[in-house]
């Protein structure tokens, strides 16, 4: 209101200008500066724009709504990406005073390597300054029918024939180690998927294949050299004697078991007939172990492992020595040991070595207490 106030005056001019004024005041009331400063920035390429149709041409968005610095950023890294053989672009400005062609040769200065320019273009037109697109180290250590695998494989992708495009002579580049019967390769270990067997070839390979079980059934059916016949049990006739084993034991004790079972059906009596013929099974399989355990064992607490204090005792022993001899010491007046000063002539000395009767004396072979 305080905006309608103070354009109010303008009304009492003339009629021009009050037509002018109410206007200005239609116009500020329908947009106000308000809504254009809450527009929406827009965004190159995104869906802000407020444009909606494209031409064909036009990919993403205008070249035009692209800053400059950006398009020629792009550019030069573009140009960057290609190598320059021939040294056309132009070089940047060299910054170096130096007029010395000694140090100009080095290699802290770049010199212009261009000597026979006639001869590099020969070798240009020739293709040999060409980039390779694929360096010769890799090709070089690998074998001659890997390259070949390479080769067809890539000419049953692209259709392109070997001549030219990938090798300079002509070679069969059908791949033939998908076809059941092999014609060209016998050594390529594929899957025969022939299903005949009445042509010649099929009989060939049938009876190829029945000599080569034959001689493996007769190969590992060679009798073993410590086969004993009289000793020897099949299978069948051991799995026999478990069974009347198990069902002369079942026979022999059932007594014991029944009994067994009436004590564990007094303590346990809500328990089931199978839970009560497992437990009287397992009480007589312990107690038959204890009873084998006592009639091998008749002795209790009494161990029958070998005392080994009575063959292992040890026997070493030290001999003496002096190191010295008994002499005349002038200064002490009297016989003495030149070693240890020993005034004893019985003295034992004071170097020992350790001797063992049980050991072994390697150059004779005998042992040292003379025992064989």
């Amino acid at each position: 209101m305080q905006s309608l106030s103070a354009s109010a005056p303008a009304t009492t001019g003339p009629p021009t200008k009050r037509l002018a004024a109410a206007a200005s005041l239609v116009e500020f009331l329908d947009k106000p500066p308000q809504e254009r400063f809450l527009r929406q920035k827009f965004q190159v390429g995104s869906c802000k724009s407020d444009r909606r149709t494209f031409p064909l041409s036009q990919k993403v968005f205008h070249s035009g709504d692209v800053p400059r610095n950006v398009s020629a950023a792009k550019k030069e890294v573009q140009r960057s990406c290609k190598p320059d053989i021939l040294g056309i672009d132009r070089q940047p400005w060299d910054q170096s005073v130096i007029s010395d062609p000694k140090i100009q040769a080095t290699q802290f200065v770049k010199k212009d390597v261009r000597k026979n320019l006639k001869a590099e273009l020969l070798l240009v037109r020739a293709g040999l300054m060409d980039e390779p697109t694929v360096p010769k180290s890799k090709n070089a250590d690998r074998e001659e029918e890997q390259v070949r695998d390479y080769v067809r494989h890539v000419t049953s992708l692209t259709g392109k024939g070997p001549i030219g495009a990938l090798t300079k002579k002509w070679f069969n580049s059908v791949d033939e180690r998908g076809i059941g019967a092999h014609c060209v390769e016998p050594s390529w270990p594929d899957w025969n998927c022939s299903v005949g067997t009445r042509s010649a070839e099929d009989i060939k390979v049938k009876d190829k294949r029945f000599e080569e079980n034959e001689i493996r059934r007769k190969t590992q059916n060679v009798v073993n050299k410590r086969y004993n016949k009289n000793i020897y049990v099949n299978p069948i006739q051991q799995v026999s004697e478990i069974n009347e084993a198990v069902a002369e034991k079942k026979q022999q004790y059932q007594d014991l078991k029944e009994e067994f079972k009436a004590n564990l059906r007094h303590e346990y009596p809500q328990a089931s007939e199978e839970r009560l013929q497992a437990l009287a099974q397992r009480l007589l399989d312990e107690k038959l172990l204890a009873d084998e355990k006592v009639r091998r064992f008749p002795v209790q607490h009494e161990s029958y492992r070998p005392n080994l204090a009575l063959t292992t005792q040890d026997r070493r022993y030290k001999e003496w020595s002096h190191n010295g001899v008994w002499t005349w010491i002038e200064s002490e007046q009297q016989f003495a040991w030149s070693d240890n000063l020993s005034y004893d002539k019985n003295d034992k000395g004071s170097e020992y070595k350790t001797v063992n009767p049980d050991g072994w004396t390697y150059h004779t072979g005998a042992r040292m207490d003379g025992r064989n």
